[in-house]
C-alpha cells in the first residue's frame, strides 16, 4: 500500500495528531464557534504553503472582507499582501454576496483557479454561503459542486469552514460532513488558561489522535500544545545518584537509583525546597546539568534561599543549573509540560526538580493523577533522576495525600515537625526506596545557614507518638 503524501497544516503541534499532515488532495472541514481561531488555522495552512512549499493559495471568503482579513492576520506575522503582489495568492471577497450573485461568484472562483493554479484553497464559510440562498439545499448543492467536481478534480487540498452557534453541538447540516475527508473542531472557552480546545474527529486514511488539545493564540498565531504520553517504563539501573543531603545517602544504599523519581512530601516550612535545591546543586557540582522547575516561587526567591545556605548561585547557573519558572494560573498543564520538555532538551539535563507538584491542585485537583503521570513519563523519556516536592497537611500517622500519586513514585521521603520536650524538631521517614534496603528509623534533620539540610541521626527509640506531632517517652 503506497504511503499518502501529506500537506502540513502550518500549525505547530497539529500535524503530529494526523500522521504528519492532511492527505494531499483531500478536503478538510474546520468547525467551531465564534472566536475559536478557525480563520487563523486556515491562514496558517495557506501561509505554510506559500512560504515553505512555494504552493500558491486561494482564500474564498463569504464572511470577512479582504481589508479585515489582511489587517487582522498581519498582526500575527502573516503578510499575504506580499504574495498577492507576486500573483501567488488571491483573496476573493464575497462578504456581501446575495443569491443573484451566486453564479457570477462561481465563475470568478473558477477563473481564479485557472489563472493562479492554487494548490491550497480555503472556503470560508458554509454558514455564510447559506445566507445567500433561500433554501439550504441549494447551498449544499453548491458546496457539492465546488468541492466534489472542481477542487478535487484539480488535485487541490482544501478547507471548508463551518460556524457552530454557541449552545449548538452538531457540526453541520450532515451533507457537507459527508463530502469532506477530515473534521477538526475548535471550541472557544472563556478561560485565559484553556482558551481553545481542538479535537480531530476524522481524517480518511489517517491514524488520528482524538484527545482534546489546548491551543492558544499568540503574536505568532496559533500554537497547539502536544500532550506528553502516559506510558511508563521503569528502567533497571545499579548506578547511584548522590542526594546532596549530608547523612542521607548512607541510609538509602549510597544514593538514589539512577532514573528514579523521589517525592519529598511535607507540610509548609519542613524543608522540601531546601532538600530539592541541595539535590540539584549536588548534580551541577558533579558536572550533571539540572533544571529546577519552580511552579510557586520566583527566581529571585530561589536564588535568595540558596544564597542563604552558602551557595554561589551565579556559579551554579554558569555551570549547568537552569531555574525555570511556570505559573499554573497563567498556563495550562500541557503548556507547562511542553515548556519543561523544551528546557530539558536545551540544557541536556540529567537531574530535575519540580517544586511543587501541589501547585496544580488548586485548578486541576481532579486531573492530578494524569498530570503527575505525564510528568513522570517525561522524566523517564529523558532518563532523568528527579525530585518532586508535594505539599501535604500534617495529620496524625502516615497519611500522605488524597491524590493517589504514591503508586507512580519509586521513592518517598516524608518530612514533618514534631514537638519533643518542649522544642520543635524536624524529622523525616524514608517510606519507600525502590530496590534499596533503607534505614527505617525516624531521623532528625536540621537546616542551618552553614550546611542547609543535614541528617543529625535517629530519634531516641524511647519516644512514642512521633507521628502524632507530640512525642512522649514510653513509660
Amino acid at each position: 500500500m503506497s504511503k499518502l503524501e501529506r500537506i502540513s497544516t502550518g500549525v505547530p503541534g497539529l500535524d503530529s495528531l494526523i500522521e504528519g499532515g492532511i492527505p494531499k488532495g483531500s478536503t478538510l472541514m474546520v468547525v467551531g464557534n465564534s472566536g475559536s481561531g478557525k480563520t487563523i488555522l486556515c491562514s496558517h495552512f495557506l501561509y505554510d504553503g506559500l512560504t515553505a512549499k512555494e504552493e500558491k493559495g486561494l482564500y474564498i471568503s463569504f464572511s470577512e472582507s479582504k481589508a479585515q482579513f489582511y489587517a487582522n492576520i498581519k498582526t500575527l506575522g502573516m503578510d499575504f499582501d506580499k504574495f498577492e503582489r507576486q500573483t501567488k495568492f488571491a483573496f476573493l471577497d464575497f462578504a456581501s454576496l446575495t443569491k443573484d450573485g451566486i453564479q457570477d461568484a462561481l465563475e470568478e472562483i473558477l477563473a481564479t483557479i485557472r489563472t493562479i493554479n492554487p494548490k491550497r484553497v480555503i472556503l470560508d464559510s458554509f454558514s455564510a454561503i447559506s445566507l445567500a440562498f433561500e433554501h439550504q439545499s441549494e447551498a449544499r448543492t453548491t458546496i457539492h459542486v465546488l468541492l466534489g467536481k472542481i477542487l478535487r478534480s484539480e488535485g487541490i487540498t482544501s478547507i471548508l469552514v463551518m460556524e457552530i452557534p454557541y449552545g449548538k453541538e452538531n457540526m453541520g447540516s450532515g451533507i457537507e460532513e459527508s463530502v469532506v475527508d477530515g473534521i477538526i473542531q475548535l471550541d472557544h472557552r472563556e478561560d485565559n488558561v484553556l482558551p481553545i480546545i481542538l479535537r480531530v474527529f476524522k481524517m480518511r486514511g489517517t491514524s488520528i489522535n482524538r484527545e482534546p488539545h489546548v491551543c492558544t493564540i499568540s503574536k505568532n498565531g496559533m500554537i497547539l500544545y502536544p500532550k506528553q504520553g502516559l506510558r511508563l517504563t521503569y528502567a533497571a539501573s545499579e548506578e547511584r545518584i548522590f542526594s546532596g543531603i549530608p547523612g542521607l545517602d548512607e541510609r538509602i544504599g549510597s544514593g538514589f537509583i539512577k532514573d528514579t523519581t523521589t517525592a519529598i512530601i511535607g507540610t509548609s516550612g519542613t524543608g522540601k525546597s531546601t532538600f530539592a535545591f541541595q539535590y540539584i546543586a549536588e548534580g551541577v557540582r558533579k558536572g550533571e546539568p539540572g533544571v529546577f522547575y519552580s511552579l510557586e516561587e520566583n527566581a529571585d526567591g530561589i536564588r535568595m534561599m540558596a544564597k542563604g545556605y552558602g551557595y554561589n548561585v551565579t556559579e551554579l547557573e554558569n555551570n549547568g543549573l537552569s531555574i525555570l519558572l511556570g505559573s499554573v494560573e497563567d498556563d495550562n498543564p500541557d503548556a507547562l509540560i511542553a515548556n519543561l520538555a523544551a528546557e530539558i532538551k536545551r540544557t541536556k539535563a540529567k537531574r530535575l526538580v519540580i517544586d511543587s507538584l501541589s501547585a496544580f491542585e488548586s485548578k486541576y485537583k481532579n486531573d492530578m493523577y494524569i498530570i503527575a503521570r505525564r510528568l513522570i513519563s517525561l522524566i523517564q523519556e529523558h532518563h532523568l533522576t528527579a525530585v518532586i516536592t508535594i505539599l501535604t497537611t500534617q495529620k496524625s500517622g502516615f497519611e500522605l495525600s488524597g491524590l493517589g500519586l504514591t503508586s507512580l513514585l519509586q521513592n518517598i521521603i516524608l518530612l514533618r515537625f514534631v514537638e519533643i520536650q518542649g522544642r520543635m524538631k524536624r524529622i523525616l521517614a524514608i517510606l519507600k526506596m525502590r530496590g534499596t534496603e533503607h534505614d527505617e528509623s525516624i531521623l532528625e534533620f536540621r537546616i542551618s545557614s552553614e550546611n542547609g539540610a543535614r541528617i543529625v541521626g535517629a530519634i531516641d527509640k524511647d519516644y512514642m507518638g512521633i507521628f502524632t506531632g507530640v512525642a512522649r517517652r514510653a513509660e
